[in-house]
């Protein structure tokens, strides 16, 4: 079961089990004003949650790990130049399209698809 979060006008909303199609159709509606964030749960140590407008939206995640969680931020894959890695400007920023994208794999397998990475950010929680 997912309980979808999000903001409008100010305040949150839940919906329980929401549709694929509904969870891409509030990733487009963010505005970064009265609907600045989504955050799709299963329970407080397993989520994935979106911040911002749909043109630019940071996405995270958290896992369960051992007796606690891994917050993770997540980004581009780093850009590889000769022996080192250059991280974009951009690398944690994405439109509602990636977003879905990630929010839909979340739903399929409690992890974002290949191809990005991630930040650890738990410490933060700590």
């Amino acid at each position: 079961m997912f309980e979808l979060r999000y903001e409008k006008n100010d305040h949150e909303v839940i919906e329980n089990n929401p549709s694929r199609e509904r969870i891409g159709e509030i990733l487009r509606k963010l505005d970064d004003y009265k609907r600045s964030f989504c955050c799709l749960t299963v329970h407080d140590r397993l989520y994935i949650q979106s911040a911002g407008s749909y043109e630019a939206m940071i996405v995270e995640m958290r896992v369960p790990y051992e007796d606690g969680f891994r917050h993770y931020a997540i980004g581009h894959e780093p850009e590889r130049v000769g022996r080192t890695e250059r991280e974009r400007e951009d690398n944690e920023q994405f439109d509602a399209e990636e977003a879905e994208k990630m929010f839909l794999s979340f739903i399929d397998t409690y992890d974002i698809p290949e191809g990005y990475a991630k930040r650890d950010m738990s410490d933060m929680f700590a």
